[in-house]
């Protein structure tokens, strides 16, 4: 499988290292685990002799730094006769030998110093600030638990706060790099794009076993029966080993709070109800991880203020976790009893209406990575969706330009063939509900839909003023 959508990050990274000829640079790279971090160090390091990598296993210190003696031995033959006793003695010949060298030493899953030998933070420090102006060469540290590294390189009080002279964080691949992916397997993008979407997001490691296992272009029960369902399936235990290390010892609560989010409940006091925790206490839960571990996010309706409290709802992130919540862990049972085909059979028949909710998000993401393009009758400065606090009307997209006063309301159905006039006249209706600058706004409507919409549809739909986009069209040409 081929490296897709990292010219940005590359390019940032060829830019440090070509200044680092002559000064020193510390760069922090974090992203959610399976993101790509490590890929894309192996990307920028091709060509290069001047890059050394070194993995940060949970071992005994003693053995990790002999490990670290060895793979500097093969790019610095001179280290064949030398030992180190301690990583002090690591980092002090690292930078003596960066004062004549310049040198790109890269630490993978640096946080696990914290459980190998945490001294290493301070060292790290003391040579870094005697030395920062006399060595070349650039310290990159990679991260997968966020909170980690946030403390590392964040917390006022830690060694490292404020060293880092750059900082990375890898997002995952956009749904254009993923349409791309889908198209090199001679997947037609727009008919397949919402599934994969909803059950592996942006994640590259994740498309890497869809090749892997050859899966790309199998029924889509296959597909999740492949990864998710059957015994040993490479997939079962994701949630588990994405988040335990974050949330430590409470991380029973944080699951249960997940699970209740994935199925389809958003609102505080609701998730307390599925929970069991109480509404006043749960308030706490939610804003570690919305804030802290940032696994999920508060959406209010776009025309709101931010800080507005009571209207808020919660979603989880990252589309691959709300699949695992969703399905995997709320049905443990089935697992446990190997019923693959059963588990299987219970998330196939429910996942139309899961896809329909990830589709959304997924039409959202298309649009602001295509904002630049005019592809809508106005370039929006904000994207969301609205309710009301009741409840009782929702719309899916609603898009405005504050400046030019200019808003879109817009509805996404999988099955946008089945889209009448009265739908048309119910959107327009609920748009009357939304109070941002009424009287003295241009409205404009539209349908996103992720299957073929006819042509006398469109000129259908257009006499009631609404524009029609079907996956194809929002894929076009896409940059």
């Amino acid at each position: 499988m081929r490296f897709y959508n990292r010219e940005q990050e590359l390019s940032k990274l060829s830019e440090i290292a070509a200044l680092s000829i002559k000064t020193s640079h510390m760069v922090v790279i974090t992203g959610r685990r399976r993101v790509g971090k490590t890929e894309l160090i192996r990307q920028f390091a091709k060509g290069k002799k001047d890059v050394l990598y070194l993995f940060v296993s949970k071992k005994k210190p003693h053995i990790l730094i002999e490990e670290f003696r060895d793979i500097l031995a093969e790019k610095i033959p001179l280290m064949r006769t030398v030992t180190f006793r301690s990583f002090e003695d690591f980092f002090t010949f690292v930078f003596s030998y960066m004062r004549e060298h310049p040198f790109i030493i890269v630490f993978d899953e640096f946080q696990n110093f914290e459980f190998v030998d945490p001294s290493v933070f301070s060292t790290m420090q003391n040579h870094w600030d005697r030395e920062k102006n006399n060595i070349k060469g650039v310290f990159i540290f990679i991260g997968s638990v966020f909170t980690l590294m946030q403390k590392i390189f964040e917390g006022k009080k830690e060694p490292l706060f404020g060293r880092a002279t750059s900082k990375l964080y890898i997002e995952p691949l956009t749904p254009g790099a993923i349409a791309e992916i889908l198209t090199d397997y001679h997947l037609g993008s727009a008919a397949h794009l919402p599934f994969y979407y909803t059950l592996f997001g942006g994640i590259p490691k994740y498309y890497f076993l869809l090749d892997r296992y050859r899966l790309f272009g199998k029924p889509h029960a296959d597909v999740i029966k492949k990864l998710y369902c059957g015994a040993d399936a490479p997939l079962q235990n994701e949630g588990r080993e994405l988040l335990i290390e974050e949330f430590g010892k409470n991380y029973h609560l944080y699951f249960s709070i997940l699970q209740v989010i994935a199925g389809g409940e958003t609102q505080m006091a609701r998730i307390a109800d599925g929970t069991g925790i109480n509404v006043n206490s749960i308030s706490k839960y939610l804003d570690e991880l919305t804030s802290y571990y940032q696994v999920l996010e508060r959406r209010i309706p776009v025309t709101e203020h931010k800080y507005e409290k009571k209207i808020g709802r919660y979603y989880i992130k990252d589309p691959a976790l709300r699949f695992w919540f969703r399905y995997i862990f709320k049905n443990q049972s089935l697992i446990e009893i190997g019923d693959e085909k059963g588990l299987t059979a219970k998330i196939m028949n429910d996942l139309p209406t899961f896809t329909g909710r990830s589709f959304e998000e997924l039409v959202r993401a298309l649009l602001i990575q295509r904002n630049t393009e005019d592809i809508l009758p106005f370039r929006f400065t904000k994207i969301g969706g609205f309710w009301t606090r009741r409840g009782d009307i929702e719309i899916d997209i609603v898009a405005l330009n504050e400046e030019e006063g200019k808003i879109l309301f817009a509805e996404c159905k999988l099955k946008g063939s089945k889209f009448a006039r009265g739908d048309a006249q119910r959107l327009k209706e609920k748009a009357a509900s939304v109070k941002w600058r009424i009287g003295r706004r241009k409205e404009y409507y539209a349908l996103f839909s992720m299957d073929t919409i006819s042509e006398a549809q469109r000129k259908a739909l257009d006499k009631e003023g609404l524009s029609v986009f079907d996956m194809k069209g929002l894929l076009k040409k896409i940059k």
